[in-house]
């Protein structure tokens, strides 16, 4: 039996008609009904594989350290795994005593709810349900509340950069909860949750520290605005962190602290690393701490911020997300034109690795343009189709290194995501198999994992 295709894309978008890019044209946003268990395999698979040498270096470093005094729990975003699709953030707070509250942002797309049209314009609402429940039992802490929109061109409820944005603070003791998100579409049946668990540590004894990171960017006001997706497109060269940092040593102020920073990529090797100085005027006031250097190409990162005074130790960090970003540099660059073979023809690859460095990123911006449907405007579609492919080829596809080196990954992103898939268990004669279906034109690739470790290998290579 055949069935649709499920959505397996952290970032909600609206399904559209798959194509293929090496025919210039965008695709929705639909993949692999099993792409969460590969997901899940290949990082591990990819972390024994490549962190080594950023281990070996992590390990050296944190030898010459004092062990952190605390080091605050890095959240992953809450996400439903069905529609309709929000990110939730979750991060510890304290204020100047050192009392924690639990603060939760909920974003939700406009294109994620039913719209129905009022005499103002088009109308939606949503109910939102935020509970943590101790895991050793006793009170529960949350809230329920809704919120609603109206809008006037039908255009914008359709949007996906367009979200609802509603956060809240709740005063909870330390202990171990139970995280519950819940989103309910009020003018549809459609409603979905997230759950996690969290804890929340005791700082009422800590005579200086702070909590979690928030990340964000910062404008030429230097003006931070927490980023509660932990997604960055082209703002990610104005990235920054936040944190309240509180001190209830006697003296006076003001106080100058001295922070360490650093950001890792997904094999947690170092990107860019730095030292600041923060003089504050009072306990529990903003640190903000903006990298020397922030132009990321797209991937996963984590920011580390520590905080070092004689053997006190304090270290907290946050993992976002690049989804969108300028020309590759360098090593990347040389990366990135494998994956970029599966859709150009190969004299444009020839030419592009003949480049030297100095010349790469405006070759790169010159193949782009011509595939540009649309020139007059600043975003090249095509463009960010290929990098949202990339990217959910390596999280979602195993093979013996990057997941867009699969044959899945190869496929994916010269195809996009399939518009079914067939999934057959394996037998005594054959292994388990997965068939991509694509319906215009017509195109089926039957795939195995013939050693059993979700290593997918393309049985009719003919069919490309």
């Amino acid at each position: 039996m055949v069935n649709p295709a499920k959505q397996t894309q952290s970032s909600p978008i609206n399904p559209r008609p798959s194509s293929s890019l090496a025919d210039g044209a965008g695709v929705g946003d639909r993949g692999s009904g099993c792409a969460s268990v590969r997901a899940n395999v290949h990082a591990t698979f990819k972390r024994l594989v490549t962190a080594i040498p950023a281990a070996t270096f992590a390990a050296f470093l944190l030898a010459t350290l004092p062990a952190p005094d605390a080091h605050a729990t890095n959240l992953p975003p809450l996400r439903p795994e069905s529609p309709p699709y929000f990110n939730a953030d979750v991060a510890v707070l304290l204020d100047s005593t050192g009392q924690t509250a639990l603060a939760v942002t909920v974003a939700v797309p406009y294109s994620e709810l039913t719209w129905i049209k009022v005499a103002a314009g088009y109308a939606a609402g949503a109910e939102l349900v935020v509970s943590f429940e101790p895991r050793s039992g006793g009170r529960m802490y949350g809230d329920v509340w809704e919120r609603r929109m109206v809008v006037e061109e039908f255009a914008l409820t359709n949007s996906t950069t367009r979200i609802v944005s509603e956060r809240r603070s709740f005063q909870v003791p330390p202990g171990r909860y139970r995280v519950r998100v819940g989103l309910h579409d009020l003018n549809a049946t459609t409603e979905s949750e997230a759950r996690e668990q969290i804890a929340v540590r005791d700082y009422s004894k800590d005579p200086v520290g702070f909590a979690d990171l928030e990340i964000g960017v910062i404008d030429s006001l230097q003006g931070f605005t927490p980023v509660h997706t932990r997604r960055f497109g082209m703002n990610v060269e104005r990235l920054a962190a936040r944190v309240i940092l509180f001190d209830r040593r006697g003296g006076g102020w003001p106080r100058t602290y001295p922070f360490r920073y650093r950001i890792t990529d997904e094999t947690g090797g170092e990107v860019v690393s730095g030292t600041t100085q923060v003089t504050l005027s009072r306990s529990a006031e903003p640190v903000i701490v903006r990298p020397e250097r922030s132009d990321l190409f797209l991937g996963g990162y984590t920011f580390q911020l520590e905080f070092v005074e004689g053997r006190s130790r304090w270290l907290v960090e946050r993992s976002f997300e690049v989804e969108e970003s300028g020309p590759p540099r360098g090593r990347e660059f040389t990366r990135m034109l494998e994956p970029l073979s599966y859709i150009a023809d190969p004299r444009e690859i020839e030419d592009l690795r003949a480049l030297p460095e100095e010349e790469q990123a405006a070759g790169w911006e010159a193949f782009w343009r011509r595939r540009d449907p649309t020139p007059e405007t600043p975003r090249n579609e095509v463009q960010l189709e290929f990098f949202r492919r990339v990217r959910h080829a390596d999280k979602n596809f195993q093979g013996f290194g990057p997941g867009w080196r699969s044959d899945m990954g190869r496929i994916y992103i010269r195809h996009g995501p399939p518009d079914q898939i067939e999934n057959r268990p394996p037998t005594t004669a054959s292994p388990q198999l997965e068939i991509w279906y694509y319906n215009n034109p017509y195109r089926r690739y039957v795939f195995a994992d013939r050693d059993g470790f979700g290593r997918y290998v393309l049985l009719n290579p003919g069919a490309e």
